[in-house]
C-alpha cells in the first residue's frame, strides 16, 4: 500500500507540474490555433488526473484537515477546467446531461466545504475555517451560476466567456494549491498565520481581478464592432 500511495502521489505532482507549465501556452497563444488547442487539451487531461488521483490520495492516506482541504481544491480546479473546456462544445449543442451531473456534484461538493468551514470555528481552527467556506462559496458561485442556465437559452457569446474565464479561473486554483503545499518551505519560521492566509486567497483575488478586466475588455470590444455594423462575430475556439 506504501508503494502504491507513493506512486499515486509522484504521478499526482508530476501532473499538477505539467499542467502549472503547460497551462500557460494556450494563456498566451493564439486563440484557436493549433498550439493552443493542444495544448489546452493536455492541460485538461493533466487536471482531471490531479482531482482523480488527490480524491484517491485522500481516501488511502490517514485522514488530515489538509489533505480534505486540497481534495476540495482538486475538485474545484477539475470543475473548471472541465466547464471551460466543455464551454466550447456548449456553443452548438448547449448543456447536457453531463453538464448537469458535473455541476450537481460540484455543488454538493461546495456547500459540504462551506459546512465544514463552519464546522471548524466550533473547533477553533481558525484559518482552515476561513479557507475551507472562502473555497467553498468560490466553488458555490460558479456551480449555481450554471444551474441557473439550465434550460435557458444561452447568449450567442457565452461559451467564449465561459470557456477563458473558467480556463483562468482553473489556473488560478492549481497555482493556489501549490502554494498551500509549498508556503512552509518558502517562508521563514516564525511566519505569522495571516501571512500564510493571504498568500492562499491572494491569487483569487489577484486573478479573479484580472479575468474581470479582460471580460470587460472582451466586451467592450464586441459591443464596438457590433455597432459599426460588422455583422455576426466569429471567434475561433
Amino acid at each position: 500500500m506504501k508503494t502504491l500511495i507513493t506512486a499515486i502521489l509522484i504521478s499526482h505532482v508530476a501532473a499538477g507540474t505539467i499542467a502549472l507549465l503547460i497551462g500557460l501556452v494556450p494563456m498566451f497563444s493564439k486563440k484557436g490555433s493549433p498550439l493552443h488547442n493542444r495544448t489546452g487539451r493536455v492541460y485538461v487531461w493533466c487536471m482531471t488526473y490531479v482531482a482523480a488521483s488527490a480524491a484517491l490520495l485522500f481516501v488511502l492516506q490517514p485522514f488530515t484537515i489538509f489533505r480534505l482541504f486540497l481534495a476540495g481544491i482538486a475538485i474545484f480546479s477539475f470543475y473548471l477546467s472541465t466547464t471551460g473546456w466543455r464551454a466550447v462544445k456548449q456553443k452548438k449543442m448547449g448543456f447536457t446531461t453531463v453538464d448537469h451531473w458535473l455541476t450537481y456534484g460540484t455543488l454538493a461538493v461546495s456547500l459540504s466545504m462551506i459546512g465544514y468551514g463552519i464546522f471548524l470555528v466550533s473547533r477553533s481552527v481558525s484559518s482552515m475555517s476561513i479557507l475551507f467556506t472562502f473555497f467553498g462559496v468560490l466553488t458555490l458561485i460558479f456551480a449555481s451560476r450554471d444551474v441557473r442556465l439550465f434550460g435557458k437559452p444561452l447568449e450567442k457569446m457565452h461559451w467564449f466567456f465561459q470557456h477563458f474565464t473558467r480556463m483562468g479561473g482553473s489556473y488560478i486554483a492549481a497555482f493556489t494549491a501549490f502554494l498551500v503545499n509549498n508556503n512552509g518551505r518558502m517562508l521563514p519560521a516564525g511566519t505569522p498565520e495571516w501571512v500564510h492566509l493571504a498568500g492562499w486567497i491572494a491569487p483569487s483575488i489577484i486573478g479573479g481581478m484580472l479575468i474581470g478586466r479582460t471580460v470587460a475588455f472582451y466586451k467592450k470590444k464586441f459591443a464596438g464592432k457590433s455597432d459599426k455594423g460588422q455583422g455576426s462575430l466569429v471567434i475561433a475556439a
